[in-house]
């Protein structure tokens, strides 16, 4: 059979889609356009394919990014021509720089379009730049054949989810007419999917008494965090954990050397007389500031960075080995070197106990805050929640107060490029994944930045509880020195209020409120709305300067304990 242009464009399209179902693609985020139709009708049509509607693509991209964390499975996207791409760079960015895999599509103007002043049509060669794995810029699909596309949509999964996972980007001019054509096309068998398999050699850890783990953001399955905690039990290392990491909370932690406040035992003059002989970094860099700044002045004889994305995170050049391997299956095959004393650890573990007593006293003699926040989703939330975190103070604030725990709790953060946007559609892709209670803590200008995010929740009812610390600006900034400076205009240059009611976004996009001003309030909002239905928002007002004051106070007391 002879198929016209717009039958072989759909025949092409057909055979792609296809073939990502089969090679493991299961949801396809579409933003609406015009000349993506082909593109967004197939993906519709084709079984096994999950499609989700959104408006925006800022949105619908970060909705992407968190659907695949919580999945470990590739997310496509899929969107029009002109900025509508553009609008995904800052996902782009952060499923690049945290090795998350997305298949990002976008709909192109033909080349006999191109730069004629055609409507909608900019230049979309590697638009992402350095920021994909692979880009490739389609032939203009009537005119490629089935073979191509099969070949095409199984290179992007194995590329995506290879050895250094992270977004790919398909460019595809598209001619009109664009819709679907009346005839049905025969059906597409798709290639057998082979995934790539990373490759690690045996390697065998230096013979050195005095060693650190330091474990930065990670997708981690359960699996390997086990396996993480077991090699640092079995060398008798201690393991200081970020919050995003996955590692400080659930059943490993016990007869473990797990450490959460690396933050505040970094900074003293106590850990700088613990250098150890070798510090293994895990996965990307850790939120905290201090550990950056003890590296620095410090600089241990041997820092290996253990990674698979590419990151290798080396702000301060203090990394002497790079291994290119998962962290979860480079800690189950490495070769370990007999247990030394107990001495090292308890050391480590004795400091940070005297920072949980420190940190129970502060905040017993402090008002409600951002800290009573940490507390409360600490203490509160419900076994295996996914707990969404957003970046700035957020993540921070709990890189200070939440404790190791034995109740599981999935943590996600946006921690590759550290931005503030997308967080809000990053959390409900990780409630329509897990299908589990999903709390997002969040700032109120980082809610703000995303508010498309909830339109997206509520379009495809998804259950989700909002925590939202609203201090009426940006808090960070509080901690910065420009704001004690008498020289400028500190609150209208950077903590910018926006004197909103945080509290009137409820009814708009029909959300349950809980407006708390205390610790109890909050301990009743978490129990009355985790695991609900519908969106529950969960207003709580607290101070940026009362923040600062914690912060500060703490790290005072910590040190001053520690050099007794």
């Amino acid at each position: 059979m002879i198929l016209s242009d717009q039958e072989g464009m759909y025949e092409s399209l057909q055979g792609f889609f296809a073939q990502l179902q089969a090679s493991g693609v299961e949801h396809v985020a579409v933003s609406p356009g015009s000349r993506s139709t082909p593109l967004t009708v197939t993906a519709d049509q084709t079984e096994g394919l999950e499609i989700s509607i959104h408006l925006d693509e800022r949105s619908g991209g970060f909705f992407a990014l968190g659907l695949a964390k919580a999945t470990k499975k590739p997310v496509a996207l899929i969107c029009t021509s002109g900025t509508a791409a553009a609008n995904y760079l800052p996902a782009v960015i952060e499923a690049f720089h945290s090795g998350t895999p997305l298949i990002v599509l976008t709909a192109d103007r033909p080349p006999e379009l191109q730069n004629r002043g055609a409507p909608q049509t900019i230049d979309q060669v590697n638009l992402y730049g350095t920021h994909v794995r692979w880009f490739q810029q389609a032939q203009v699909v009537d005119t490629e054949s089935l073979a191509a596309s099969l070949d095409l949509a199984r290179s992007a999964v194995e590329i995506s989810t290879g050895i250094e996972p992270g977004p790919v980007h398909i460019n595809w001019p598209l001619r009109e007419p664009l819709e679907p054509p009346e005839i049905d096309t025969e059906k597409i068998f798709p290639l057998q999917h082979q995934k790539v398999e990373s490759e690690i050699f045996n390697f065998e850890l230096p013979d050195v008494e005095r060693g650190l783990f330091v474990a930065g953001p990670m997708d981690l399955k359960p699996e390997d965090i086990m396996a993480i905690a077991n090699l640092s039990k079995s060398l008798g290392w201690p393991l200081i954990a970020d919050p995003a990491s996955g590692l400080r909370r659930g059943p490993h932690i016990e007869n473990s050397h797990i450490i959460a406040t690396g933050e505040l035992l970094f900074g003293s003059s106590w850990a700088d007389q613990q250098v150890p002989d070798l510090v293994i970094q895990l996965g990307g860099l850790p939120t905290s500031k201090s550990y950056r700044l003890w590296l620095e002045r410090n600089l241990p004889k041997h820092v290996f960075s253990v990674d698979h994305v590419g990151r290798h995170p080396d702000p301060v050049g203090a990394v002497t080995h790079r291994i290119n391997a998962h962290p979860g299956e480079w800690a189950r095959i490495v070769s370990r070197t007999p247990q030394f004393s107990n001495e090292w650890a308890e050391g480590w573990e004795n400091a940070d106990l005297i920072a949980q007593n420190s940190l129970k006293e502060i905040a017993a003699d402090s008002d409600f805050c951002d800290h009573s926040i940490v507390e409360a989703l600490s203490q509160q939330l419900p076994t295996n929640t996914s707990l969404v975190v957003g970046n700035s103070m957020a993540i921070r604030d709990l890189d200070a107060f939440f404790p190791v725990h034995s109740k599981p709790l999935s943590i996600y953060a946006n921690r590759g490029a550290n931005g503030i946007d997308g967080q809000v559609s990053t959390a409900v892709g990780v409630a329509h994944a897990t299908n589990s209670p999903t709390v997002l803590f969040i700032g109120d200008l980082t809610l703000l930045h995303d508010l498309s995010g909830l339109m997206t929740a509520r379009r495809l009812d998804q259950n989700l509880t909002v925590v939202v610390a609203d201090n009426n600006g940006g808090g960070i900034f509080s901690f910065l020195p420009i704001s004690a400076s008498s020289e400028v205009d500190y609150n209208r240059l950077f903590h910018t209020p926006h004197d909103l009611n945080i509290s009137d976004l409820a009814p708009l996009i029909g959300a349950n409120l809980h407006e708390v001003a205390n610790k109890d309030d909050l301990v009743h909002a978490l129990n009355t709305s985790v695991g609900y239905r519908g969106i529950h928002l969960i207003h709580a007002r607290v101070d940026a300067e009362t923040n600062v004051e914690i912060h500060r106070s703490l790290i005072q007391e910590v040190h001053a304990s520690l050099a007794k």
